[in-house]
């Protein structure tokens, strides 16, 4: 039987080499590890965000969704069913409560598929100057009925580099908010910032409360002092991010002496 000769000892450099060749494979499957768990934690927290996410779009769906559908379907059901028995003043009852909910049931799709457009960077932003005195003037068509307890002070002639409709609606959804939350009298308030023009809508109601600040625009966030007010949460997180999407920014401000403050911040045209 054949003897197989002895392999010759290593030597110390050899193994010196064998250790630090086996200290950077530990060192690479800890880093591809650490890695790894970051990764898995970074998922589980968004799925965790996305659950939530959902979890707020099913209540505002069963609510906000559901309550001009059933109006709409319910009314026009007795008008189909019960016409030539209605007097004139109930069938335009009736007809002016579909068209309102329509409106309703209307501005809530538009919202969420704002949302959505805004998160995916969908959303068509056409940025050109803008007049915002006009733009303002706008706005203010859909507060007639309010036109007595707001005011706009506009020092000079501003403009702004944004698009028009992006802009009219951060300021429409800005009063909306003032007017449901808070109380007048309503202010707009236009000043130049260097590069910058700032809007703020002020309100003199109670404030937002502290603790809620952070989240004031964030999607279907909903103080609990506002829960029994309509509403889905959406029109600051639409804002905030029309902000965004036009070069901008906007936060919210403590009014002195009473109230609130909400701000957006767009470019100066040149």
């Amino acid at each position: 039987m054949s003897q197989h000769p002895h392999e010759p000892e290593p030597t110390r450099e050899q193994l010196m080499r064998r250790l630090e060749r086996e200290r950077k494979a530990r060192h690479e499957a800890e880093r591809i590890t650490e890695d790894a768990t970051s990764r898995l934690y970074l998922a589980m927290e968004e799925l965790k965000s996305l659950n939530l996410a959902l979890r707020d779009f099913v209540a505002v769906a069963s609510h906000d969704l559901r309550t001009p559908i059933t109006a709409v379907a319910g009314f026009a059901s007795i008008l189909t069913d019960t016409w030539d028995e209605l007097e004139d003043a109930d069938r335009r009852r009736f007809v002016a409560t579909i068209d309102r909910s329509a409106r309703s049931l209307a501005s809530l799709v538009d919202d969420l598929l704002t949302i959505s457009r805004l998160e995916s960077g969908g959303l068509d932003t056409q940025r050109s100057v803008v007049d915002l005195a006009d733009v303002i003037n706008e706005a203010m068509q859909n507060f007639l009925d309010r036109a007595g307890e707001i005011s706009v002070r506009i020092t000079q002639e501003i403009h702004v580099e944004a698009d028009p409709a992006h802009v009219q609606r951060i300021v429409v959804n800005y009063l909306t908010n003032a007017i449901k939350y808070g109380a007048p009298p309503f202010e707009i308030d236009v000043s130049r910032e260097n590069s910058w023009v700032e809007i703020r809508v002020r309100d003199h109601g109670e404030g937002v409360p502290p603790d809620f600040v952070p989240r004031l625009f964030g999607r279907f966030a909903r103080a609990e002092t506002a829960v029994r007010k309509p509403g889905t949460g959406l029109g600051l997180s639409i804002v905030w991010g029309l902000a965004k999407a036009n070069g901008g920014d906007a936060w919210y401000e403590v009014n002195d002496p009473r109230g609130s403050c909400f701000v957006v911040r767009l470019p100066l045209a040149a």
